[in-house]
């Protein structure tokens, strides 16, 4: 048995709420849903979408096939999506992670995405930008925050991937706060 989202809730002794699913139960139908909501049908990063990755990585072997099926059949991936599936697919085939922070940069929980944001910033460690230019779109005010923070302390805006987004990103933008910032990063260069 594992732990997974969206089903019957049982209570342990210390009054946790866990939701419980058997993994024997989950079908194919199932599996194809949690990729779905993984397309770039919808642009913008949602909670479903931190959910289904979640559950993907839980899975692991058991969606080997159908996500192959998807990737070898789609040319729907938007190229932000892109590496996210290959980091996905390799976790699954090879039961390993060589970028070990992925999962938590997309985690359920807006708290871990934008703290591992700001680890992230604080190291240095720029080899993560596929990873996180994508979280420009995210629900959270705080991780776009985090995100907007990382690219200008990091001098990243000359990259044209990221100069698009952070362009994109203020025409989307509802948070004054962030739209303010982006406006200053572009008036430095």
């Amino acid at each position: 048995m594992s732990y997974l989202r969206n089903n019957k809730i049982w209570e342990e002794e210390e009054n946790l709420k866990w939701d419980l699913i058997e993994i024997s139960k989950v079908d194919d139908k199932i599996i194809r849903e949690l990729i779905y909501k993984l397309e770039l049908d919808n642009p913008y990063l949602s909670d479903s979408f931190f959910i289904a990755l979640e559950s993907l990585l839980k899975l692991r072997k058991k969606v080997e096939f159908e996500l192959d099926l998807y990737i070898n059949e789609t040319d729907q991936i938007h190229y932000s999506k892109v590496d996210l599936f290959n980091f996905l697919l390799e976790f699954i085939k090879n039961d390993t992670i060589e970028d070990i922070l992925v999962p938590q940069l997309y985690h359920p929980d807006f708290v871990i995405r934008a703290k591992t944001i700001f680890k992230l910033d604080q190291a240095g460690d720029v080899k993560y930008l596929k990873y996180i230019l994508p979280l420009t779109n995210d629900p959270d005010d705080s991780v776009r925050w985090a995100v907007v923070k990382f690219l200008e302390k990091h001098d990243m805006i000359k990259n044209p991937l990221v100069y698009k987004e952070l362009k994109s990103l203020i025409e989307r933008e509802s948070n004054q706060v962030i739209k303010k910032k982006i406006k200053e990063i572009f008036k430095t260069m």
